[in-house]
């Protein structure tokens, strides 16, 4: 049972919950033992410090324990089935972190580092002081990419992409249309990510809106498919000039004086030149910084353009739609009509991953429900479905 003779920290929930998994003998006993054993060292270690308070004494912090033992599980056997050596854990939407950390404390051999990707900055101080002794102990150290929105698609990408090894994407407790775009970045990270785990919270707008609005027929879903290095790069750069039409470069170097401190716009130096001159340099400095009105590519004017139609003689800056990742829509229309519209949209979001060579499970654990949250209603078994794809 639980030592309580450590003081302010004897009755923290880290202790309650150690108890209540030590009771439940069948729950994925090879996670749940090694489980225990952390969690009361943590409490032997940390228990009582008030800066340790927001995670080992939480209200939830139970169940946030029995979902990441089944994430874990799954990370586990589908790493285990993956030839690849080495792999980063990318854990999507990560909150306090809580999975991350426990995953860091269990070693496992293929686990090189792990990265919480969080749009928020929290209070992670339990990150930091875990990550001092992770070298000495042989564990992977936890990086933290704060600030980072998920539905930043390329931008997240670019980084993902950028990392030295195989990818293993976890995503717990993704609210509203966060799921839709987990799936699309594992589609286009392709071979690069083995496996991922997506865990769904609460539904989004296209399927809730429905309650309220009966005169829509059809709602859908977007979820990005994959898209070649190639495509991707010209689509970049088309929004990258698409932007550029809108709005003035700023900023150094200066075009003339090619001074960092400045653009040609504030040039010192240019109104000392002939009136000529300075009308040259600005017609340069235009047509190699703004694109052509009817094309959208440097080095001439729409007046001068030497791809202008018939059709396109009439077009100006309005007319150049952004341009967005391939994407599949999913009908969602009939979710909130279903027996259990919550497994409804999970098996549609499931449907949504490319897995030509892959295996997509989705899988209800019947986990218990905390405080038996909105029990009965549409969105009642949310936190307990877990999509797999490896």
């Amino acid at each position: 049972m639980t030592n309580v003779s450590l003081g302010s920290g004897h009755c923290w929930r880290v202790w309650k919950a150690a108890d209540k998994l030590e009771e439940k003998e069948d729950f994925y006993p090879e996670i749940s033992i090694q489980v225990l054993e952390i969690l009361r060292n943590w409490g032997k270690t940390w228990a009582g410090d008030e800066k340790w308070t927001s995670l080992l004494h939480k209200t939830s912090l139970h169940h946030e324990i029995e979902e990441s033992i089944v994430a874990l599980h799954h990370l586990f056997d589908g790493l285990d089935d993956t030839p690849v050596d080495t792999c980063i854990v990318v854990d999507a939407c990560a909150g306090k972190g809580f999975f991350s950390f426990l995953l860091s404390y269990l070693k496992h051999p293929k686990i090189e580092s792990i990265i919480m990707l969080e749009k928020a900055t929290i209070n992670w101080h339990h990150i930091t002081e875990g990550n001092k002794s992770a070298e000495e102990e042989g564990r992977p150290i936890i990086s933290i990419w704060d600030n980072t929105n998920l539905h930043d698609y390329d931008e997240v990408l670019d980084r993902i992409l950028a990392l030295p090894h195989p990818i293993a994407m976890s995503g717990i407790h993704l609210c509203k249309q966060l799921s839709p775009s987990f799936c699309g970045l594992v589609n286009r990270l392709s071979d690069k990510c083995i496996y991922a785990c997506l865990t769904p919270c609460c539904m989004p707008r296209a399927v809730t809106a429905q309650k309220k609005n009966t005169k829509k027929k059809k709602f859908t879903i977007s979820i990005q498919l994959a898209e070649s290095e190639v495509d991707r790069q010209a689509r970049r750069k088309y929004m990258l000039r698409r932007e550029r039409l809108r709005r003035k470069p700023v900023g150094g170097p200066c075009y003339y004086c090619h001074e960092n401190d400045h653009s040609l716009i504030d040039c010192i130096v240019l109104p000392a030149l002939p009136k000529e001159e300075q009308v040259a340099i600005r017609q340069a400095w235009h047509s190699a910084t703004v694109p052509c009105w009817n094309c959208l590519e440097f080095g001439h004017f729409k007046s001068d353009c030497p791809n202008i139609t018939e059709s396109s003689i009439a077009k100006n800056s309005s007319s150049h739609n952004a341009l967005q990742p391939p994407t599949i829509s999913m009908d969602v229309t009939n979710v909130l009509k279903a027996e259990n519209p919550y497994s409804m949209y999970c098996h549609i979001i499931a449907d949504g991953f490319q897995a030509a060579h892959r295996k997509v499970q989705v899988i209800d654990t019947e986990l218990e429900k905390f405080g038996n949250h909105q029990e009965g209603n549409w969105n009642s078994d949310r936190k307990s479905v877990f999509i797999i794809v490896k």
